[in-house]
Order: C-alpha cells, then structure tokens, then sequence
C-alpha cells in the first residue's frame, strides 16, 4: 500500500463520542509488547508551550551525546515531522511497517481508534526499535484520556494551565488542571512552571514529588533583544548566577527554558551541553521573523492565552495600529477573547479560510459568527473578508502604513501560508 493510502486511511479515523477511560488503549499497548517501557521517557502536557519545552529538551539531549526520540504535533508539512528520532523523521517504509501491526491488533479487537491514537503506536513501535535512551511524549489534548498516557513516565512536565478546548477539558481551571495533571500515574517527579494553586494543588494530589521551576530558582530575570530577536535569562540556582541565550523570542519562552532546564540537570546535563544545545534551535513558527522586507512575523498563538503572550512581545516592538494581521480561527475556539486581544491591538485584520483542516471555517462563515457579538460594528469595520491567504498577504504589503505584517492563529494557518507561498516561489 503507498503511503498516500496509509496516510489518507489514518487521518480518516476519528472518534465522534468523548473518551470515558483509556482501557482499550492500555489493552492495545499492551498486546504491542509495552513499547517504550524501559526507556527513559519525558511526558509533557500544557496548554501552551509543549512544543518549545519539547524543542530544547530534544537538542539538550541530542547535542549531549544521547540517543532522543520525540513525538509533537500537529505536523507542519509533512505526517512524518510528528516522529522524529535522533533529530531526523520517521521514513513513509516504518510508518507502513508499524501502521500495519497496529491494524491488525485493530481488526482482531474490533475496535476503533483516532488517528492521533494511532499515531502514538506507530511512534512508540519506531522509537522501541531505534532503541533511544530518551523519549519526549509531548501530549495531544489534555493528558488523563490522551493515548500518551499509557505508557509509565521518568518525568511529569506540565508547562502551565489556561483555557482552551473547554468543550473537552472543563469551564474551569481546576478542571483542566485535573485533565493535565491525570499524566502523573505513579507519584513521579512533575516539574512545572507557572504560580496557579490549581495546578498546584492537582499535581499535589498526585505526587510528593513535584517541582515549580518559578519558586525554586531566585531572582529570574528574563530580557528580550529586539535587535537579535533573542530572548536572555539569568537566574540564580544554589547561589550561583546562570546565563543562557535562546535564539527565540519571548518572555514566556524563559519559563520553558526554565523547566526544559530543571529536567536537563535531573540527568545530570552540565550548563555547557545545555547551551550548546538551545543554541542549535531552530523552531517554526514561534514568533518567527519569516521575512524584513515587509516585516512578516509568524505565530502559532491560537488562543486566549498565547495571544496575550503574542500581544506582549509585539508592543514590544511596534505601537498600536502599526501592525496588520492574517489570521483564521477554528470551530473550537473562543472567538469573543481572541478577536477582542487582535483589535485591541490592530485597526486591520484580514480574515482567511480553513476550509480544507478539521474544525477550520471559511471566512464567511467567520464572518457569521462575528455578526454575533454584542458590538459586531466595531469589529467589522476593522476586517476584510478573504479566503486567499496569499491574496491577503499580497493586499497587506500594499498597505504601506503599516509597519508589520502578522499572520497567526494556528499551525494550519502558519503551515497554509508557509507550503503556498513555497509553491509560488
């Protein structure tokens, strides 16, 4: 079967009923062999930031010396970016060869999974045989029900709790903080990195053993470099002062540097390796300087949240209505805070289609549910409609009063732009 079947037939696998446990999942790892159960495994959950944590743990280990397997999502470009081992993909003949021992496990249960749970399997069946000292789990969604969460992990890390997904996950911090904090299963160490008592107060119910990187290390100063776009933190660990450089930009960037940190030195990673390898980072689509001539920035922010955190390395740099935006909001979102944050900020926002991604929306269907806000007429009259994302982006540059241009919202939105504008070029 070609790989274009094998990838059309997993995307194809979705689940429509929420998950009330993951027993079929723990039965299906189980008659796989427990893959990965030896293996020094990193289980990340979060509502934001899993992804950079993900980054500078992989090049710490990698850039060390060490044998590392991760596993992210959504892909970019590409299905095969979620499986990456020792810095490199997984090949289409090893995604076929493990798509198809979990197929047949399937067939014989008579059960149905989503493709995201399968894709765990496949990942789990490639990184057992690459035979890796490390694995990074970076979850899916959540963390109590998600199919990461059958394996048994060295390390917890919960990056930080806000809302998103609450359809899934619950209306209140609390609740989703239970969900996140569900992939501490044996009462291993969880490392974290935000002040929340709810957070806190879920981890604790879980472990003895837990970690918040923003009380444990002093005097955290973090500084961005609006020249170089790099983000520097000094803290000060067991009364020595340390430095380290990120080639990203961004404060919230420093509390994942800080718990990618704190797990580093849990295996003994000297300061060297561990700038040695953020030095090597090159990460999409945080706040990433696409072009300077327009000033194009792309960002992955796709809720209340990381918008805020957008929002904050923007000022920043520019003054209100300085900036243009091209974004597209999923189904799944909170529209109403979101949109609120962009106009806040901007006088223009072009809004485009993803039409073509799961949950994503043509822009007038957008439209109609703008229409729906209280004060609709603010809104409106600070938007242009267009499906075309290359055709928003062609009639942004032609707006010369404007400083930067902007285009956020999700992965799909950043990997959209990004493949179309490699096929005109």
């Amino acid at each position: 079967m070609k790989i274009e079947k094998i990838l059309e037939e997993i995307f194809s696998l979705r689940n429509k009923n929420r998950r009330e446990n993951i027993d079929d999942l723990k039965r299906i790892y189980k008659l796989l062999g427990e893959p990965c159960k030896d293996k020094k495994i990193i289980h990340i959950a979060g509502t934001n930031g899993k992804g950079s944590t993900s980054a500078f743990l992989e090049n710490i280990f990698f850039y060390s010396g060490h044998a590392v397997g991760k596993f992210t999502s959504p892909h970019i470009l590409k299905y095969n970016e979620r499986i990456i081992s020792n810095k490199k993909m997984i090949s289409d003949e090893k995604i076929q060869e493990s798509y198809e021992i979990v197929k047949k496990i399937l067939n014989n249960l008579e059960l149905k999974i989503n493709f995201f749970e399968i894709t765990t399997f496949i990942a789990l069946l490639f990184f057992e045989e690459e035979n890796l000292e490390f694995i990074i789990l970076e979850t899916g969604l959540g963390g109590r029900l998600d199919a990461t969460n059958v394996v048994n992990s060295t390390i917890c890390a919960i990056t930080n709790v806000s809302f998103d997904h609450m359809a899934i996950l619950g209306n209140t911090l609390k609740e989703i903080a239970f969900e996140k904090a569900g992939i501490i299963k044996n009462g291993e160490i969880c490392i974290f990195s935000q002040n929340l008592s709810e957070l806190e107060n879920e981890i604790n119910k879980k472990t003895k053993k837990s970690i918040n990187v923003l009380k444990k290390y002093k005097n955290i100063d973090i500084e961005l470099n609006k020249k170089n776009f790099i983000t520097t933190v000094k803290f000060e660990d067991d009364k020595k002062t340390k430095k380290f450089e990120l080639p990203l930009f961004g404060k919230f960037q420093g509390n994942n540097f800080l718990l990618s940190y704190e797990i580093a030195k849990q295996f003994g990673i000297s300061d060297e390796n561990i700038q040695n390898g953020i030095n090597h980072l090159k990460l999409f689509g945080r706040f990433e300087i696409f072009s300077k001539n327009p000033f194009v920035i792309l960002d992955v922010a796709h809720n209340e949240d990381s918008m805020k955190v957008l929002f904050e390395n923007l000022s920043f740099l520019y003054k209100k209505n300085e900036v243009i935006f091209i974004t597209s909001i999923l189904k799944t979102k909170d529209f109403v805070p979101i949109f609120e944050k962009i106009q806040e900020f901007s006088d223009k926002i072009f809004i485009t289609s993803l039409k073509d991604v799961t949950y994503g929306m043509s822009s007038c269907e957008i439209k109609k549910e703008i229409e729906k806000f209280e004060n609709k007429e603010n809104f409106l009259k600070k938007i242009i409609f267009e499906d075309d994302i290359l055709d928003a982006y062609k009639k942004a540059k032609k707006l010369e009063k404007y400083k930067a241009i902007v285009i956020c919202g999700s992965f799909y939105e950043i990997a959209k732009f990004k493949k179309l504008f490699e096929n005109k070029n």
